[in-house]
């Protein structure tokens, strides 16, 4: 009898120690709605990093905002626009719409995401650039 209770225990034991933990993390809505704030929002670039090395922005580059919108478009202060996806919590893809040489997608890995702050990374052939915005 001992040996059941002993059993049953560690069996409940084992239970609860695989199971999974409630704060599993960002999903897409919550991402999305860091994005957009719900309608929209713009984000300004604080600072660039080129394979890892940070760049001194230049007066264009302070000046360089990406605003999104909760219709998953976009549209940045150098006039170019596009649509967006977030297939996951940690990546944004977008597309390009109005290049004169056709639309362009950029794969976005999202290193971290608040209320301020949203910091990508993707890579252009051997260059990894991130970026850091702000509001």
């Amino acid at each position: 009898m001992p040996f059941r209770i002993l059993f049953f225990i560690s069996i409940f034991c084992l239970f609860l120690s695989c199971k999974k933990s409630s704060s599993e993390g960002p999903t897409v809505d919550s991402v999305k709605s860091i994005l957009t704030a719900g309608v929209t929002k713009t984000w300004t670039l604080s600072k660039m990093f080129v394979n890892g090395t940070q760049s001194t922005l230049t007066a264009g580059q302070a000046r360089y905002s990406k605003t999104y919108k909760a219709d998953n478009t976009w549209v940045d202060s150098d006039g170019y626009a596009g649509t967006y996806t977030i297939p996951n919590p940690t990546a944004i893809i977008e597309i390009t719409t109005n290049l004169p040489t056709g639309s362009r997608t950029v794969n976005y890995l999202i290193k971290s995401s608040s209320t301020t702050s949203l910091e990508v990374e993707y890579n252009i052939a051997t260059t990894t650039y991130r970026l850091v915005f702000s509001l």
